[in-house]
């Protein structure tokens, strides 16, 4: 159970490398209900989808709320 909390302790959260480096939670991200963060498992999802994201972020960069809503193109 240590290993797997000091991987996710070593990720950072926010950001598609969090979901590749294994928080694959919705509800276990430490951003679950931030209101300005995504958790990893969004920020990846975001990442693979939003072309102006996937080209123009690094996979370690978190990925904020604002961030994807300028993504979508909504103001």
């Amino acid at each position: 159970m240590s290993r797997v909390l000091d991987q996710l302790e070593a990720v950072t959260h926010g950001t598609p490398s969090g979901y590749k480096g294994g928080c694959q939670s919705r509800g276990g991200c430490p951003n679950h209900g931030s209101r300005t963060d995504l958790t990893c498992v969004r920020a990846y999802r975001a990442w693979v989808h939003y072309y102006r994201l996937f080209n123009t972020l690094d996979p370690d960069q978190p990925i904020t709320k604002a961030m994807l809503r300028d993504a979508k193109g909504r103001p």
